[in-house]
């Protein structure tokens, strides 16, 4: 990034505002479908968030220069992880509770529902792992080096955590990853906002 223009502080602003406030939301996220309500709420809230953090990382893509691979490849691969995550709201915050509402529902549905919840979270984990390593990467090699170091450990550490099994994606875990990645989009978010600067 070459610095701060009225563009990137407000994309910026955005996305270390959605980050920190999915954080919140995420610390409310029921534990059953008891409050069907509750659920839809808060899965509604950080459908918003992840649309909103899209843009901010669209934002500084664009500032970085979509015609370089690494810069593209990134956005592309936060984008199908931010669809995924789109997704698995709809199905937990949504679809389950409804199906719950209902009554008389087998319980191979809600299991069947709790299993795409699962794929869609964990594709879209890996998927945000992968744009936040190669943003990491490329924000090192360009003048980034405080901005990488927190791009890479938001890339692999959630990456690692969740495939060797120290983590999951139920609700304590998902909430720690979804942690990890917000510090990073805070980070880049007051980065965008900042006056020029290298690093």
């Amino acid at each position: 990034m070459t610095g701060s223009d009225d563009r990137q502080v407000l994309a910026g602003g955005a996305l270390a505002g959605a980050s920190g406030l999915s954080v919140l939301a995420m610390a409310h996220h029921p534990t059953s479908f008891a409050d069907a309500h509750l659920a839809g709420a808060v899965h509604a809230a950080m459908m918003v968030f992840v649309l909103v953090s899209l843009a901010g990382y669209a934002s500084f893509a664009r500032a970085r220069g979509l015609q370089r691979f690494t810069v593209a490849a990134g956005l592309t691969f936060y984008a199908v992880g931010a669809f995924g995550n789109l997704l698995a709201a709809t199905v937990n915050g949504f679809v389950t509770p409804a199906l719950a509402a209902r009554g008389g529902v087998g319980e191979d549905v809600f299991a069947f529902a709790w299993a795409l919840n699962q794929t869609l979270a964990y594709g879209a984990v890996y998927a945000s792992a992968a744009a936040f390593t190669l943003w990491g990467f490329d924000l090192l090699a360009r003048g980034g080096r405080l901005t990488g170091i927190a791009a890479l450990a938001a890339g692999v550490v959630p990456a690692f955590l969740l495939a060797s099994g120290v983590l999951d994606m139920h609700v304590a875990g998902a909430f720690l990853i979804y942690a990890l990645f917000a510090a990073f989009g805070v980070i880049l978010g007051l980065r965008m906002m900042a006056p020029p600067r290298a690093g």
